[in-house]
């Protein structure tokens, strides 16, 4: 009884489970969640730095740890010309051990470098998740683009189509002329292109959103509300926090690594040091040991740990030059994007405001001046047009200012 009810109740939660999962398919995909899918899937970009991560802090406990001892076995003092063991008080066999002990600091620094190094690995997959969203945001907002596209071009091309009714019609009883009928039949097959060339960069943008979010979830429909991302905050602001992005993060930490390669290349100077301990077994006389403490002598190397000292320090400059470079690209990249995102703002506001107002005046005036036969077909047919083409213009600058926005969000670490 009890192992068929838990049946039937396991039957229902994959019932329920699959339910919900072809509803979640059906649902549109809101920006939001197509950047929340992307930061719950297991990207391998992101991942193998994890792995290296991992592998950086488990090589920082190998090089911590002290070298293995040596075990060392043998006999001392055998006589050559009889190989008699008992003639000879000296003769024995010998069991000694080794241990060595690196110089200085040397075992806390090379822990500390890779600590460093497996920092610099973690910052490395955090600005690999911030490239993802925003790659992301990118791809959806591109594809929202030719979506909405293909909506006006396809609406255009439908009241094209229906002049053309008209234009037929009245050259059929003689009121219009042919080339009236022909040119409603060009722009028509011309906006039949554009949605073939349309519905090619859907595809592409499709698959790049397909290649974070996999193709199920990259074919769903997209929310038809606009997209909202957050406001931009003042630029002294955000250049101030550029300091904090992880690709600066990586060269901190890599510097950082860089200050204990100089301290590990000063450790040369210091002797390194072992001990030794030692059993002698005799056959008829007392057993003997032996303790020992051996230290280099470093006398004879000196322009070499000179060098090495030089080399190191030579790799750390080379580190912060490095992040300099790094920090001007990102704020000039952010004073780039603050000016066009003033800049395609001001776009926006003249095409809203002025350009498709005037457009759909324009249109609905020379549909009118049509209908009166005072407007030749051509005009009707070039203001049907030029208002498609400020519509379209008003979508690309509003998908722009949005790919700004998001860019803007990446330079300052995605506060979102």
């Amino acid at each position: 009884m009890l192992p068929s009810t838990m049946a039937r109740l396991a039957m229902a939660a994959l019932i329920l489970g699959a339910a919900g999962h072809a509803q979640a398919q059906d649902y549109p995909l809101s920006l939001p969640e197509a950047v929340l899918l992307a930061d719950q899937a297991e990207e391998p970009s992101v991942e193998v730095w994890r792995a290296r991560a991992e592998a950086l802090d488990s090589q920082g406990i190998a090089d911590a740890a002290l070298p293995d001892p040596m075990l060392r076995v043998g006999m001392a003092n055998i006589r050559l010309s009889d190989f008699d063991r008992n003639r000879e008080a000296m003769t024995q066999a010998q069991v000694s051990i080794r241990q060595m002990f690196p110089r200085g600091d040397s075992q806390r620094l090379s822990r500390e470098i890779r600590e460093w190094e497996a920092r610099s690995a973690r910052a490395a997959g955090a600005l690999e998740a911030l490239r993802i969203r925003l790659n992301v945001r990118e791809a959806w907002l591109e594809v929202y683009y030719w979506e909405r596209a293909a909506s006006l071009i396809a609406e255009r091309r439908t009241a094209l189509e229906q002049l053309g009714e008209i234009a037929s019609a009245s050259f059929a009883a003689g009121d219009r002329n042919s080339h009236d009928v022909i040119r409603i039949d060009l722009e028509t097959r011309v906006l039949t292109t554009r949605l073939v060339e349309i519905e090619r960069n859907r595809a592409v943008a499709r698959a790049d959103l397909g290649r974070y979010l996999g193709d199920q979830a990259a074919t769903r429909a997209l929310t038809p509300q606009w997209p909202i991302l957050p406001p931009p905050g003042v630029l002294d602001a955000m250049r101030a926090q550029l300091v904090r992005h992880p690709a600066i993060a990586i060269l901190d930490a890599r510097i950082s690594a860089r200050d204990r390669g100089v301290e590990l290349a000063q450790q040369r100077y210091r002797p390194g040091f072992s001990l030794e301990a030692g059993y002698g077994l005799r056959e008829s006389r007392s057993d003997l040991a032996s303790v020992g403490v051996g230290v280099e002598m470093p006398l004879f190397s000196h322009s070499g740990q000179d060098a090495g000292v030089a080399a190191a320090r030579s790799l750390r400059e080379a580190e912060v030059l490095n992040r300099d470079a790094a920090l001007l690209d990102l704020s000039r990249e952010l004073v780039a994007s603050d000016a066009s995102l003033r800049q395609l703002t001001e776009h926006a506001a003249l095409y809203r405001t002025e350009v498709l107002p005037r457009s759909r005046e324009t249109e609905e005036a020379v549909l009118l001046a049509y209908g009166n036969e005072r407007a030749d077909f051509a005009e009707l047919v070039r203001a049907e047009l030029a208002l498609l083409d400020n519509e379209l213009a008003l979508y690309r600058t509003q998908v722009d200012l949005l790919k700004i926005q998001a860019r803007l969000m990446f330079l300052v670490g995605d506060p979102s």
